[in-house]
């Protein structure tokens, strides 16, 4: 028994030494391990060889046959994403001239179409005078960790834009209300001393376009809350295609002559649920920011409507970052010109407030398209190539339900309703004296309150003769909502007026029980102040 044995051992150890088996066993060994291990040497001619590919990984990672692979290096560099081939070059004759080792990254695209991304390691070994230098090294796949990677810089880069977002929403906020303010005091008086001039005297075409002037100076208060969607406005079920219809004419009218717009556009739809003033904001701005792409006012710009599934949605340059799918269908308006292209570092800042690459313009109109986007809970979407124009698609959710049709109806005169007192609370002097010169101008009499406090005491006093409330939202000691209880509290019926330099979405969407009957925004013109106290008077019963 012992014989045999140790015959069987020593069998087995002549079977164990023989070369050949030894080869199987390390090929065994880097079949199984999760690289590409490869023996290389630059020949005399300059060309490269393999002197040995692990033939499974080689299957597996590059999808190559080992054998044709050993014949030919050149197969595997054939297989290197053209953007990183003249950089993968250059690092691997450096690390041949200095005999260093080597360490890169690269990315192929396998025959079967497969990105990848490789982490390629090897180091030159000891060689005799004379000799070519043999390099081992391995390949090793790492495309999950890319991914992940991308999906970390991905998730920064969204959070960085939210913190931003953010920072803009109180600077915005911030300068909407104290800018406003200061408006309201150009405005009211510009109004007040047109209105007590008479038509002919001369100083009134200059003081005309000093109350342009403001006007538009409020508008870029208003545009800065709009990027970051702080719209309060009613919507409705509309008809994109027909908007954009009705308004080819005015837009083709603004156009110099060398430019033409062209439209594709269905017969009816797709239908949204949005506000049409702002809609019509965006199909504006976007076809000036085409037109202001084109040079020498020469070239195209072609608008396009249809319904698209959320996967034909790119994702690449895609605003806001954050944004997901919703419904099944959205509704899409498309943008394209044949001007100079987007260059690729601008991408990231299109859409910020006041980024213009031109000379002209003050950067806020895309600031705009994407802030009524985002609040309609939609997306914007750019693709460009530098010298062959740009293309910039607005998404909206979808409305399965088609606009109404809804007929004509004559509308009736409303009757002049304002009389009586009103009681004013307004904390800013000069902001309390105009207000009370425009409800004077509309026939009312006033009660001031510069303070809650004091607007309380006067209604205990007055209540049976004050028949409104005109009352400032941002005041010390008891703001507007703390007021707003409290003379509810008194009388649950007496109609209020809420009045603030901040946008009515931030204002309204307050938690607070209590709702004033209407919202006033500064600065506001005496016909936006006389439309509101008209609305609010003709609600109440008799």
């Amino acid at each position: 028994m012992s014989i045999e044995m140790s015959n069987k051992s020593l069998t087995d150890a002549q079977w164990i030494e023989n070369p050949q088996h030894e080869r199987l066993r390390y090929e065994r060994m880097a079949n199984t391990l999760p690289v590409m291990l490869y023996d290389s040497y630059l020949d005399s001619d300059g060309t490269s060889r393999f002197l040995y590919v692990a033939p499974q990984p080689c299957r597996e990672l590059l999808e190559l046959d080992p054998d044709e692979l050993m014949a030919d290096m050149s197969l595997v560099w054939a297989l290197i994403h053209p953007d990183d081939l003249e950089r993968f070059q250059r690092e691997d004759a450096a690390a041949n001239r200095l005999n260093k080792a080597f360490n890169a990254e690269v990315r192929i695209i396998t025959p079967s179409g497969c990105l990848k991304w490789l982490q390629v390691n090897s180091r030159p070994n000891p060689a005799e005078p004379g000799q070519p230098v043999v390099w081992s090294g391995y390949l090793q796949d790492i495309t999950a960790r890319k991914l992940a990677e991308e999906a970390r810089l991905d998730l920064e880069r969204k959070v960085e834009q939210a913190k931003k977002a953010e920072s803009l929403g109180r600077m915005a906020a911030a300068i909407a209300h104290n800018f406003n303010n200061q408006l309201q005091g150009v405005i009211g008086n510009l109004e007040l001393a047109l209105h007590k001039l008479p038509r002919e005297a001369e100083s009134v075409r200059h003081l005309d376009q000093a109350l342009k002037a403001a006007d538009r100076s409020a508008e870029i208060t208003r545009l800065m809350l709009g990027y970051l969607g702080q719209f309060s406005a009613s919507r409705e079920r509309l008809d994109l295609a027909e908007l954009v219809r009705q308004g080819l004419a005015q837009l083709r009218a603004e156009l110099p002559d060398g430019i033409s717009l062209e439209a594709e556009l269905p017969a009816a739809g797709p239908t949204v649920s949005a506000n049409e003033h702002q809609l019509r904001q965006v199909l504006n701005n976007l076809v000036i920011n085409a037109r202001e792409a084109l040079e020498a006012e020469t070239g195209s710009i072609r608008l396009a409507v249809r319904t698209v599934a959320p996967a034909q949605i790119p994702s690449l340059y895609r605003f806001p970052l954050d944004w997901r799918a919703r419904v099944q269908s959205y509704a899409c308006l498309e943008v394209a010109d044949s001007g100079c292209g987007i260059a690729e570092q601008d991408m990231e800042q299109l859409f910020d407030p006041f980024f213009t690459t031109k000379f002209t313009g003050r950067g806020l109109g895309l600031s705009l398209v994407l802030g009524v986007v985002r609040a309609h809970l939609g997306a914007v979407t750019v693709a460009s190539e530098a010298g062959w124009g740009s293309v910039l698609q607005v998404y909206l959710p979808a409305q399965e339900q088609p606009v109404p049709q809804t007929p004509l109806q004559t509308v009736a005169t409303p009757q002049r309703n304002q009389h009586g007192t009103v009681l004013l609370v307004e904390d800013e002097a000069e902001l309390r004296e105009i207000a009370t010169f425009m409800l004077s101008e509309l026939g009312f009499e006033v009660l001031e309150a510069g303070n809650g406090v004091e607007a309380l005491q006067l209604f205990e006093q007055q209540h049976a003769a004050i028949r409104l409330v005109l009352c400032d939202l941002s005041m010390p000691n008891m703001d507007g909502w703390e007021l707003l209880t409290a003379l509810r509290q008194q009388n649950p019926d007496i109609p209020i007026i809420l009045v603030s330099g901040y946008d009515q979405a931030q204002v309204m969407e307050s938690d607070h029980p209590e709702k004033p009957q209407a919202f006033l925004g500064k600065p506001y013109r005496l016909s936006a102040l006389d439309e509101t106290i008209r609305k609010v008077l003709d609600s109440q019963p008799s």
